[in-house]
């Protein structure tokens, strides 16, 4: 059964990823309608693609679609989902999702009375390496000892070069600052206080926008070891808001979670590594730019007898998650697969997130 799916908002993981991915499952999906505030972009993408394209979204709910694609900017998430549910219309939408469990419980409850598939695009859970992973940790023995996430991140120039981008020139200032607005308040709504930066920034910016990715995919590896975040231990911002960082103890035990993530705007350099721990083991993976195509995920399993270290690289596949993903959503919808990354698990993502951005400002 092949979709007719529409997209909201055309910026850069619309161009690079989302929309020549959807073009290259034709089996699956049709795009039938993009809907972006820049005439700029809008008109470049709707005359490249033949797609009919829209100023707003609720003009692109009404174009006789079966499923959206929500890859607005972040403060209007929420309300587009709901939206977009209350058309009848099956959701993916970007992440964050949201800011807030309570609008997160708000999009639940859309869904459910729906009767809709809503997934999150956390790619990264698509990711060969991550499911080999995952498998090699239902078998491991013994306690976890520690969890450590490290990201150094140039932001998507330097790997988009491949992709003839259209960058808009004529978004209304008052939309901008509308954004602003709506993103301050809903990041207040979430830490339940009006925090200043670098906290507020922080939040919204290296925590919601970045680190999310990491924090949503330590949770899945530690599932199949029956772990889970236990008490925060620390956590801060850096550099006015272009770094981050926390620590958590693991529970049950007394193994420990570390995660830091910094921007190096002008590094041509993407290094993003997820390493677990043991007495008798290490794996480690090693992302590339999430942007590069065929540059698979590293999976590095490491043992040792005595002396003799024993080193195993794994590539399990170059298989696509951002494609993959998208394969998931058509199969939940059309065969009633299990949605994977779920509404209520960005709700407990986002709820750790306010719990470390609280203890950053003192109120944990």
């Amino acid at each position: 059964m092949t979709l007719r799916i529409g997209i909201v908002g055309c910026g850069l993981i619309t161009q690079v990823e989302h929309l020549p991915n959807l073009l290259a499952l034709p089996q699956l999906f049709t795009v039938a309608a993009l809907a972006d505030p820049s005439a700029t972009v809008r008109n470049a993408l709707s005359a490249r693609h033949g797609i009919a394209a829209f100023a707003t979204a609720d003009e692109l709910f009404g174009q006789g679609l079966d499923a959206v694609l929500i890859a607005s900017p972040d403060p209007y998430h929420a309300d587009l989902v709901v939206a977009a549910l209350q058309h009848g219309l099956h959701v993916f939408c970007e992440k964050p999702l949201c800011y807030s469990v309570a609008d997160a419980r708000r999009i639940a409850a859309a869904r459910d009375a729906a009767r809709r598939v809503m997934q999150v695009g956390y790619m990264k859970r698509f990711d060969p390496a991550y499911l080999a992973l995952r498998d090699l940790l239902s078998r491991s023995h013994g306690p976890l000892r520690a969890v450590t996430v490290d990201v150094i991140d140039a932001d998507a120039a330097p790997f988009v070069q491949h992709r003839d981008l259209v960058v808009p020139d004529d978004i209304p200032a008052a939309l901008v600052a509308e954004s602003s607005a709506r993103k301050a308040a809903q990041v207040e709504a979430a830490l339940g206080f009006a925090a200043a930066p670098p906290v507020s920034s922080g939040f919204a910016g290296p925590y919601a926008a970045a680190m999310v990715h990491d924090l949503n995919l330590v949770q899945g590896l530690l599932e199949p070891l029956g772990v889970a975040f236990g008490t925060p231990l620390g956590a801060g911002f850096v550099a006015d808001g272009r770094g981050c960082h926390l620590t958590a103890q693991l529970a049950p035990g007394d193994g420990l979670v570390t995660m830091t993530w910094v921007a190096a705007p002008q590094l041509a350099y993407y290094c993003e590594r997820i390493s677990l721990v043991f007495d008798d083991a290490n794996y480690e993976l090693r992302f590339p730019s999430p942007y590069l195509n065929h540059h698979p995920t590293v999976l590095v399993e490491r043992r040792a007898d005595g002396f003799h270290l024993e080193e195993i690289s794994h590539r399990p596949s170059y298989a696509e998650p951002f494609v993959e993903e998208l394969k998931a959503f058509h199969a939940a919808i059309t065969a009633g697969a299990p949605v994977v990354n779920t509404v209520e698990q960005a709700a407990i993502d986002m709820g750790l997130f306010a719990d470390f951005a609280r203890l950053a400002a003192g109120r944990g």
